[in-house]
């Protein structure tokens, strides 16, 4: 692999933990409530909706420019491709599924009826914190 894919993949990276951390909250928190209770489609749709929302129109945005004009990094298309799949994978991945996750593991563990609350509270302090350690 070339140093220009490194430095690609690290602009990615950098871009990628930066998610908009409005709807990653909110995200989470819903899809977190919604996988505790064994709502798992929903759930995913809740979370790709957020994304979309929140990340997804401006990866969408500043990837078509891309390729249109003056590119994310400099190089070829391959270091383009590779910023912006790091991009969606490490936003989607931090921004927004680990926060759900985190949620929805404390909430299948909680009994008397109240685990899609405890969920959706990890959801929103796991996303949260992620954003301020991500500098969102």
């Amino acid at each position: 692999m070339s140093a220009e894919l490194f430095a690609a993949a690290g602009a990615g990276l950098q871009l990628g933990i930066q998610f908009n951390p409005l709807f990653s909250v909110v995200g989470a928190a819903i899809a977190a409530s919604l996988f505790a209770v064994f709502r798992t489609r929903l759930g995913v749709l809740v979370l790709a909706g957020a994304w979309v929302l929140g990340d997804g129109v401006l990866v969408l945005s500043r990837g078509t420019g891309a390729f249109a004009g003056p590119g994310l990094v400099s190089g070829g298309p391959d270091a383009q491709w590779a910023t912006l799949a790091l991009w969606v994978a490490a936003g989607l991945a931090v921004g927004y599924v680990l926060p759900a996750w985190a949620g929805a593991f404390v909430g299948r563990r909680v009994t008397h009826g109240t685990g899609w609350l405890a969920a959706g509270a990890v959801a929103v302090t796991a996303s949260a914190a992620l954003s301020m350690l991500a500098g969102g």
